[in-house]
């Protein structure tokens, strides 16, 4: 019979987890303790929430045409940029030294330790740089005096120190500056010092953003922590800090502005007073009539000619602020410190590509300075960020030279033409014309004074209406504290779950391993071996001759059941010839032949029990008989028939021995004396039982099945292995053993299993429950 494909039964799965039903009570209990631990030592958790708005790039535009020179301040930003603003280092960094929470405060309970915030029940005030990041451990003996060490468990051993007195602690110095008049003797403190960068870092990690609305740009700012205050005030911090670092980045370009305009001014300013203390000086030495010929008679004649000097001399102005320009922003590239310049729209002319390069450039300092601060600067990525901001600086160096020198052609053609209209109008007087050459001059440089002072004008108007790029919707405080856990509800039932499915899995494990004979359904998957009868188990037995000693016990009756099916399988016949055998030694074997011989005798049949294990003779010792001669000493020719038969102490049951071990067991059972003593066994006897070696270890007992009517193959319940059976099934199948049964030993009441679970047979006496079992397997355990 092939083996049946692989499932799990419940009714097999069942009497394993009332088995090991120990395991789910320990697994169960401890899931409970657990939880319970759980939900008691563990510090609560909260979330605090706010809300920000921030501007868009859309929402933004449009107010820099509200008022002139908002330009300067006017930045179009993507929501998705300031996230990562705020969540950068520095302005993390900046939030942590605004905090000022360098030394953290705790008090250490029986139970929990907890964070002392706001309020401290003592102060630390540093009193030197400082240089360690250890744990400090308090005890107050009183308000006024403590003792402090590094190591908790040493407390008591340190001197005591009074609060105000200068501490020197390895490279640390420091002072408790007061302690509050409640200050508890019982419990520990401790204290520890915290870099800002460590904060900073904790920040960046810790940190919740979300976007409210896919469609708006109100964040969501989150953290969670167990100190709701500490939380409170460190969004309300990262909130105020953001805001007013949008308004210096912005502030910044528009003050850029400022000072290269007053450095023009400065330069302008000199020439304009140059100018006119040379016109007034004109006027006095030449107060004649013709110098105050009006205008309309200056230019009647070369109307033309004048205004074309006057337009080139516009021009000329104009090509002269945008050189200065390109001059400015070239040696402020050349500075280390160079952080924002304002864009050539300001100074009345456009470079879209200069724009472009310095708004690059921009990015590229703000990602340099955000690595720098979290990064050392020898790493990879710093060193690369520099060589961009570098490579982007000596960009916009080269293009603005080259844009300078362009500027530069265009005035010197400009002077060129300039000088050319100048010549036509010689004609005029010499003293009207240098009246007007420098009344043009000085009209010029106010001009140019006069646009100068708009457009610082406009800056400060820039600046002083910069509006932060965010607002506070709502800031972090106790109505937006939100309680996380422990919840104790969760706790229990995901402690119970895994208390109860990691037992069942181990369970359900040994069970899958199992690789013995436990259940009927076992028998019926392997094999087709029909089963005759079940024997139940009992722990304590002295000998194995059990049967005679009490026909009426429930073991006799499963052993009366046993008989009569093997008398069905014999068809009936009044003299009969049985073959015990098993897989290997413990299964019961010997203990089967000896029982099932009894109870033969018992019937009132004359009954030979043969012990043919020649390797391992014992069986004598049963019956308190001797074992010097015996079956090996008839095959050999040594004795006779009636010189091995030995008389037991059952009635009607006689004995034959193994008798001494042959070297060659298998050879002696081939011998023809074995035919012929079976032949004058069977002329005395109606019952032989033959007790043969394991069926899976020699091949003696396919010896000895020429001998019987029927074999008995012996399956110990719990121990024999389901290989061992299969193998036996597949000399059943091939017809190597004709007629086969099988008898289940050793069936322990217990796990939901007895000797009535392998059906009908064995199931007959006085329901006691009775069986036997491993107990009767102590002698006989190298069967």
């Amino acid at each position: 019979m092939s083996q049946k494909p692989f499932q799990i039964d419940s009714k097999e799965l069942i009497p394993y987890l009332i088995r090991y039903w120990y395991l789910i009570v320990i697994g169960l209990s401890i899931g409970i303790t657990y939880a319970y631990f759980q939900v008691r030592y563990t510090p609560s958790t909260y979330r605090v929430d706010s809300r920000m708005l921030v501007k868009d790039e859309y929402s933004s535009w449009g107010q820099e045409y509200f008022l002139p020179g908002m330009e300067l301040v006017s930045s179009r930003n993507r929501l998705v940029n300031e996230i990562g603003i705020i969540r950068s280092f520095p302005l993390m960094l900046r939030v942590a030294n605004s905090l000022d929470w360098n030394i953290s405060y705790h008090k250490i309970g029986d139970i929990k330790t907890t964070e002392m915030y706001p309020d401290r029940d003592f102060i630390v005030e540093p009193l030197d740089k400082w240089q360690s990041q250890a744990t400090y451990y308090l005890q107050f003996e009183d308000r006024h005096t403590f003792r402090i060490s590094r190591d908790k468990d040493s407390l008591g051993q340190r001197p005591l120190q009074k609060v105000g007195d200068r501490i020197i602690y390895g490279a640390d110095t420091f002072k408790l500056a007061k302690s509050i008049s409640a200050i508890s003797i019982n419990d520990k403190y401790s204290f520890k010092f915290n870099r800002s960068d460590i904060w900073a870092r904790y920040f960046q990690s810790s940190l919740g953003i979300s976007v409210e609305n896919q469609e708006s740009s109100i964040l969501q700012l989150s953290h969670n922590g167990q100190s709701p205050a500490k939380s409170i005030d460190f969004l309300n911090a990262l909130m105020n800090n953001y805001i007013d670092w949008g308004v210096e980045q912005n502030n910044q370009i528009a003050q850029n502005t400022i000072d290269f305009v007053d450095k023009q001014l400065r330069v302008i300013a000199d020439s304009l007073i140059i100018t006119e203390f040379r016109l007034e000086k004109f006027q006095k030495n030449n107060f004649k009539e013709r110098i105050y010929v009006g205008d309309e008679e200056l230019i009647s004649g070369k109307a033309s000619n004048l205004e074309e000097v006057i337009r080139l001399e516009e021009e000329l102005t104009k090509r002269g602020v945008q050189k200065e320009y390109y001059s400015a922003l070239m040696k402020t590239l050349k500075e280390k410190d160079f952080t924002a310049f304002p864009s050539a729209a300001v100074f009345g002319f456009v470079d879209p590509n200069i724009d472009m390069m310095i708004e690059n450039l921009m990015v590229a300092l703000k990602d340099k300075n955000e690595a720098s601060s979290s990064l050392k600067s020898e790493s990879s990525y710093s060193q690369r960020l520099g060589e961009e901001v570098n490579e982007r600086k000596e960009a916009l160096y080269k293009t603005a030279d080259a844009n300078r020198e362009k500027v530069k052609e265009l005035i010197d053609s400009l002077r060129n033409r300039l000088k050319f209209e100048e010549e036509k109008v010689l004609q005029i007087p010499q003293e009207q014309r240098q009246y007007f050459n420098l009344k043009r001059e000085n009209k010029l440089l106010s001009d140019l004074y006069t646009f100068l002072l708009n457009k610082r004008s406009e800056a400060s108007i820039a600046k002083a209406s910069n509006l932060p790029k965010a607002q506070v919707l709502d800031f972090a405080d106790a109505y937006r504290v939100h309680y996380l856990g422990p919840k104790k509800s969760n706790i229990y039932v995901l402690s119970i779950f895994l208390g109860l499915f990691i037992p069942s899995a181990i369970i359900l494990f040994l069970y899958l391993l199992n690789n013995k004979i436990v259940n009927p359904s076992d028998l019926e998957k392997i094999t087709s071996i029909p089963l005759i009868g079940s024997v139940g188990f009992k722990k304590k037995i002295d000998n194995n001759l059990v049967v005679s000693t009490n026909l009426k016990s429930v073991l006799a009756e499963s052993y009366r059941s046993i008989r009569t099916n093997l008398n069905f399988m014999t068809e009936g016949n009044d003299k009969v010839k049985i073959l015990v055998t098993s897989s290997i030694s413990g299964e019961g074997k010997t203990f089967t032949s000896i029982n099932l011989a009894a109870i033969y005798a018992a019937s009132g049949k004359r009954t030979i029990l043969i012990g043919a294990d020649l390797r391992k003779p014992k069986i004598f010792n049963d019956f308190g008989l001797s074992n010097e001669f015996g079956l090996t000493n008839f095959l050999i020719g040594t004795e006779e028939l009636s010189k091995i038969i030995q008389h037991t102490s059952v009635e009607g049951l006689d004995l034959i021995s193994a008798g001494p071990i042959p070297p060659n067991p298998a050879e002696l059972l081939e011998n023809e004396r074995l035919d012929e003593l079976m032949q004058k066994l069977e002329k005395l006897y109606d019952a032989i039982i033959i007790d043969s070696p394991p069926l899976g270890l020699v091949t003696d007992a396919l010896l000895l099945k020429k001998h019987a009517d029927v074999a008995v193959y012996i399956v110990r319940h719990n121990y024999t292995k389901k290989q061992h059976l299969q193998n036996v099934s597949k000399l059943y199948e091939d017809k190597v053993i004709n007629k086969l049964a099988i008898v289940v030993n050793a069936v322990e009441n217990k796990r939901g299993i007895s000797a009535y679970s392998y059906g009908n047979y064995g199931a007959y006496g006085y329901g006691y429950g009775y069986g036997y079992g491993y107990g009767y397997y102590t002698e006989d355990s190298n069967d």
